[in-house]
Parts: C-alpha cells; structure tokens; sequence
C-alpha cells in the first residue's frame, strides 16, 4: 500500500468516527441557545443601562451611574419631582 492510501483511510476514519460528536455538540448548543433564549427575557428586564452625567466639580469629568430599568424611572420621577 502506498503512503497516500493509508493517508486517506486514516482520514476517513477520523472524519467517520468524528461525525457523532460532533453531532452531539450541535445538540448541547442548541439545547443551550434554547435555555439562553428562555432566560434572556428576563435577563433583558434586569439589564444594566448606564447613562453619564457631568460632574459639577469638573468640567472633563463625567459620572458614570447604571440600573435597571425599573431603577431608571424610579430615578426620573424623582428628579421630576425637585
């Protein structure tokens, strides 16, 4: 037998004996992209969103204050309220 031969039955092997795990991987992610989805609903309600303020103090400086959604417009209706 020649070198390429074995070559390719050694490849061929290898992409056969691979194929179901890899199969399996895609099924682990998908099951976990379905988890993700699930979760990321709630997890886009609980998200942090950050606004800058500039500092009174400095003219450069800029504060950095982040929450959640439910924070933010509790934060507003307070500074309405002043």
């Amino acid at each position: 037998m020649s070198i390429k031969t074995i070559f390719a039955a050694t490849v061929a092997f290898g992409l056969i004996a691979g194929a179901p795990a890899h199969a399996a991987k895609n099924e682990n992610a998908r099951a976990l992209a379905a988890a993700d989805a699930a979760a990321g609903a709630k997890a886009k309600e609980e998200r942090k969103i950050c606004r800058f303020f500039d500092n009174s103090a400095s003219r450069m400086k800029r504060e950095r204050l982040c929450m959640t959604r439910e924070q933010w417009k509790k934060f507003d209706a307070q500074q309405e309220e002043l």
